[in-house]
């Protein structure tokens, strides 16, 4: 009886993962049989088409949805489409894949060591400028230069203007979210630790350093709404969190 239990206890010892492996193997097969991709949708797109934003994510009909890598679709769209600011992917079991995009607009004109380039908000290279492009509503900006612009990337500063490259963004960022772009016609980064911009045609705007941005743009905002139409100036934010108007 003993030697017979023994056996009994070798045999449940082997066939324990066994049985293991086989449930195993029987979970692997059930996922490469189920949750094929059979449904993609994709929104927010204006500029490219449902088709475009499909063949830049690398995704196909029958590829298993648990098993792709969102992070590389959204990068490959990022990089192929670069009016695409943001991608997000989402899983919908069992057969469903949702693309959302958020697509960039374009804000300002930006020289380089190889030409001048169409931006974003975010200093996103978005297209070379040539004589077809339509510059009227982009803000001009002097006094910066962009090396080894290419298609897609962020702008890189050349030389000494890397850190000119960070505060354009923050500057162009909040002329985006205030609804202000409109109103700017060209920026001076000449001096990188106090850039200028020409505001409604009427100011040149003086903001220091990259500091407190969100401040200085809400009193220039409370300072002009408040001054009459024939006003003309500088209106300088950089000294003591006011704003100084020096006529013309």
């Amino acid at each position: 009886m003993e030697n017979g239990s023994r056996r009994m206890k070798r045999r449940g010892l082997i066939f324990a993962p066994l049985s293991f492996l086989l449930a195993l193997a029987a979970v692997v097969f059930g996922f490469s049989v189920f949750f094929r991709v059979h449904i993609i949708t994709v929104s927010g797109n204006s500029r490219y088409t449902e088709e475009e934003i499909i063949s830049a994510s690398g995704i196909e009909q029958g590829d298993n949805l648990l098993f792709i890598n969102r992070g590389t679709m959204t990068a490959r769209i990022n990089t192929h489409l670069p009016y695409v600011e943001r991608a997000t992917i989402r899983r919908r079991l069992p057969n469903r894949l949702d693309i959302q995009v958020t697509e960039s607009s374009a804000i300002a004109l930006l020289d380089s060591t190889e030409g001048t380039w169409v931006i974003d908000r975010n200093c996103k290279l978005l297209a070379e400028a040539d004589s077809s492009t339509d510059a009227s509503g982009l803000i001009a900006i002097d006094g910066l230069t962009a090396a080894d612009p290419e298609v897609g990337a962020v702008a890189v500063g050349a030389g000494s203007d890397g850190q000119k490259i960070a505060y354009l963004q923050d500057i162009l960022t909040a002329f985006s979210e205030l609804g202000m772009q409109s109103d700017v016609s060209s920026m001076d980064f000449s001096n990188p630790s106090s850039p200028t911009f020409r505001y409604l045609d009427r100011f040149t705007v003086r903001l220091g350093p990259n500091e407190d941005l969100d401040y200085k743009f809400q009193l220039l905002l409370s300072a002009v709404a408040r001054m009459s139409e024939g006003d003309r100036g500088t209106l300088d934010l950089s000294i003591d969190h006011r704003v100084h108007l020096t006529y013309e």
